[in-house]
């Protein structure tokens, strides 16, 4: 009896999950894959000469600008490319050829003068907070910091003109140092962009567009040569166009605080405490609090080689207490586990490097069926200068999910990634890259499923 009776609680704590989920003010029963921006970016998400990492650059030698000498840099980019794909879609029935142009012009400056970009912010839509890594801390001797960046991507297809669409982006970061090792710091990102094509996402009869805002303000102190601490807040805003759509718009608040440590020069180790609140525009069942704690360090043992590791505990709380009673009586739902971030950067020779992250967490659902999921994504990317002009890139992207159900069978899936590149150097302010990626997803449901072969060849100029 006591096993029958636990049997039926988890029965009826599913159907209430599903109840309260699926009877929200705008129902839409179908799978969305919400795509913000992957690890692995564009070529045409980066200014010409910069790599993701920022070590790549183009730009000429000479700091005089308009005749002023160690004052501002402006920096204008434009890449045309083109793109063909033997699956479109990313489906695995009626598979669409496409040819894809796009034309990204656009323009940077920096405070004082600087040959790279400052920072990498990468928003994704399903993380609470709008990152699915940290952002590295931007550091400087300098006393003001200013950096901005507009672009604009227009698209073209050739399998369907009223897809042709175009993708923004503008970013920028204001530090100032004063003195006693206090310093402030906003950091802000606006994207317009769209999800990419997937089963139950952007298709050709109903693109998902949307707009989101990442706004970051920073307070650094350093204490002493050996502590700091610094305390953080964020929001994260995202905003879909459709109707349709409205049950993924959301609003992300997150306050962190932080306590560093300098074991040595080399080696610094830290605590930091994470909480996210989560508001839905409209369906107020999902809203939920996030809170992590985390302990890490930074370790740069030689010139060589650099890592960054974090490891702690993620919980999950919704603000609705019967969805959380459901899912304490669940066996397929849970509220907290790990939380891990690595990256690792390794310079092999002069001319060869190692780069590697690894994430693991909870993040918000991109399924109308289900309640949440969890990833576990791994990037490795190798870089060869084969000569001054000459250079070789291999990136590997493996990205496990687990979907908490509560409408239809289990959805597990496992997504492999791979892109080998090649960059040709004409002048020092024009490059060339040639790649082929292959892209596949195998889902236990098999309407997920996918294999996608795309080549590319995109030009691009920088000054």
């Amino acid at each position: 009896m006591p096993n029958i009776a636990k049997n039926h609680n988890k029965f009826f704590s599913s159907l209430l999950v599903s109840s309260l989920l699926l009877c929200a003010p705008t129902a839409y029963a179908k799978d969305v894959i919400v795509q913000g921006l992957d690890v692995i970016e564009p070529a045409t998400d980066m200014p010409m000469g910069q790599s993701s990492s920022g070590d790549n650059t183009l730009l000429p030698e000479d700091d005089d600008l308009f005749g002023l000498e160690g004052g501002g840099y402006l920096h204008a980019f434009l890449t045309v490319g083109g793109e063909y794909t033997d699956n479109l879609f990313n489906v695995n029935v009626d598979e669409k050829n496409n040819f894809l142009t796009t034309i990204t012009p656009g323009i940077w400056l920096s405070l004082p003068s600087r040959k790279e970009i400052p920072l990498t912010i990468a928003p994704n839509n399903t993380s609470p907070g709008g990152l699915q890594a940290s952002l590295e801390d931007f550091t400087s001797f300098d006393r003001m910091n200013i950096y901005l960046l507009g672009g604009v991507t227009y698209k073209m297809y050739s399998e369907d003109s009223d897809l042709n669409d175009y993708d923004a982006r503008l970013e920028g970061l204001f530090k100032y140092n004063l003195r006693g090792g206090f310093s402030i710091e906003a950091i802000d990102r606006f994207t317009r962009s769209q999800d990419r094509f997937d089963v139950g996402s952007s298709t050709a009869k109903n693109v998902r567009t949307y707009i989101s805002n990442l706004a970051i303000a920073n307070a650094d102190w350093e204490i002493t040569e050996k502590v700091r601490t610094k305390l953080s807040y964020s929001n994260f805003y995202l905003d879909y166009d459709d109707k349709e759509d409205e049950w993924l718009s959301r609003t992300d608040n997150t306050f962190a605080l932080f306590g560093y440590y300098n074991y040595s020069v080399k080696t610094s180790l830290f605590l930091e405490y994470r909480y996210v609140d989560v508001a839905y525009d409209i369906n107020a069942n999902k809203d939920s609090d996030y809170q992590f704690i985390f302990g890490g360090f930074n370790w740069l043992t030689t010139d060589k080689t650099s890592l960054r590791f974090k490891l702690g505990y993620q919980e999950r709380s919704f603000k609705n207490d019967a969805i959380n009673d459901a899912v304490d009586n669940s066996d397929n739902a849970d509220n907290d586990g790990l939380a891990l971030e690595l990256a690792l950067n390794y310079q092999f020779t002069e001319k060869s490097k190692l780069v590697f992250a690894l994430n693991h967490s909870i993040e918000e659902t991109d399924s109308y069926n289900s309640l949440d999921k969890q990833i576990l994504a791994g990037d490795l990317r190798y870089e060869l200068e084969f000569s001054e002009k000459f250079l070789g890139l291999c990136t590997l992207r493996y990205e496990h999910s687990e979907y908490t159900m509560v409408v239809g069978s289990d959805r597990n899936e496992d997504r492999y990634y791979f892109k080998p590149a090649l960059q040709y150097l004409f002048q020092d302010w024009l490059m060339a890259e040639l790649s082929y990626s292959y892209d596949t997803r195998h889902s236990s449901q098999d309407y997920y499923d996918y294999d996608t072969n795309t080549i590319s060849l995109w030009i691009n100029s920088a000054l």
